[in-house]
């Protein structure tokens, strides 16, 4: 190998360690809201599969539903938890909502939007 040679596989060694670099860095920084949408998708998740087989769903079966639903990315140890549904299940019921999933009943419910 030439001098060329060398310089030129020390520079792209230098260039991809710097874009791993920075992508991994990217994935840190943003890691909890991927969590947090992650965590949000399996809760819905979870409503829209009780709504196929019942009717409707009140704000209290969603609680019940979410109760203790994990989020975690498979290359992290990080994850996220349900650990107040009751808090949770606003949140839940909104993102459904806005996605067009579901609709309000007559009864206090939510039922799947056909």
């Amino acid at each position: 190998m030439n001098r060329a040679e060398i310089l030129i596989s020390i520079l792209l060694f230098a260039v991809v360690t710097a874009v791993l670099y920075v992508w991994g860095l990217k994935k840190a920084v943003s890691q909890s809201e991927d969590l947090g949408r992650i965590l949000l998708v399996r809760c819905g998740r979870r409503v829209l599969s009780y709504l196929k087989k019942h009717e409707t769903i009140t704000l209290e079966e969603i609680t019940q539903q979410i109760t203790g639903v994990k989020a975690g990315q498979f290359w992290s140890r990080k994850r996220l938890t349900v650990v107040e549904p009751e808090k949770f299940a606003g949140q839940v019921v909104e993102f459904l909502l806005d996605q067009q999933y579901i609709q309000p009943a007559q009864d206090k419910g939510y039922r799947l939007k056909r």
